[in-house]
């Protein structure tokens, strides 16, 4: 099974960066986040129906999980299909770009990469989500359809903050996805009722579109087209690698103090990556007046 999740994890880095690089050039640089928040969306709207199919499969073939594992070929072999009719620009470096940016150097990628990294620290496995709405007395037949409600306004929320980051740009919104994952992580430590966590798995939901897709296009600002899969691989190694560390700091603080405590630390490693971006832009401007 291990091995099984490690190439699970592998063909998604090798997926993933191509991915959104081919995504970044493959569309007007005026609608990168709208395009990212759909294919979030998009994304979303996969983890939605995949389970509600696997109960499908499950309900029709008398519980048979290896069956299950077996058609989830099918929507891969459909997925390779479609892939061939992608046309991939071709990208090529001109001295202009290369004089306006620093490629993997540039300030505003590596400060946002380290805060990102900070901020990971406070944004462990899901799974502790759950274990809270457990807490609080959710039954496990509802796991799967609370988990349905956050997938649902990931979908929702993700092109409607894309396509706003296109128009407000996005440094505000990244702005506000700190804070506002700090609040909702900080309500999760406080919510005492069913009914908040189920209000709070929407309103996490929400912070997925403030995120996820407006983080890549971001990152196709920063980057220049040649170095953006390289950007995007720097990226999601260094959420990676905080991702375990992540994970263990919270369940180590929730054994010792309990789930309000583990749920305020979170929240003020996103409170700490937000000053670090904040601190950087603050840097980035006072260079920019001193060099003009």
């Amino acid at each position: 099974m291990l091995g099984v999740r490690f190439s699970d994890r592998l063909g998604k880095a090798v997926r993933t960066p191509a991915r959104d690089a081919l995504i970044s050039t493959s569309v007007d640089p005026s609608k990168k986040g709208r395009a990212f928040g759909f294919h979030r969306a998009m994304d979303r709207v996969g983890a939605l129906g995949g389970p509600l199919l696997a109960l499908l499969v499950l309900s029709l073939f008398n519980n048979q999980v290896r069956l299950v594992f077996l058609f989830s070929v099918i929507p891969a072999i459909l997925a390779l299909f479609f892939a061939i009719f992608a046309k991939e620009t071709s990208v090529q470096k001109s001295p202009a770009t290369s004089k306006n940016k620093q490629g993997l150097r540039n300030p505003g990628f590596v400060i946002f990469l380290i805060a990102n990294i900070v901020f990971t620290l406070g944004n462990s496995s899901n799974a502790f989500l759950i274990l809270r709405a457990r807490e609080l007395g959710l039954s496990v037949a509802l796991l799967p359809v609370i988990w349905m409600v956050y997938n649902a306004f990931c979908s929702m929320s993700s092109p409607i903050f894309g396509s706003l980051s296109d128009k407000l740009g996005r440094k505000p919104i990244i702005v506000i996805s700190f804070i506002y994952y700090a609040v909702v992580y900080f309500l999760f430590g406080l919510a005492n009722s069913l009914l908040a966590i189920w209000f709070l798995f929407g309103a996490y939901g929400i912070y997925y579109g403030l995120s996820e897709g407006i983080f890549r296009a971001y990152i196709a600002d920063l980057v220049e087209p040649h170095n953006r899969a390289t950007a995007y691989g720097l990226f999601n190694t260094g959420i990676g690698l905080a991702l375990l560390p992540a994970s263990l700091i919270m369940g180590a603080i929730w054994t010792e103090f309990g789930s309000k405590w583990a749920f305020f630390t979170s929240a003020g490693f996103s409170l700490l990556g937000f000053l670090i971006f904040m601190l950087g832009l603050a840097f980035r401007k006072s260079a920019k007046q001193k060099v003009n």
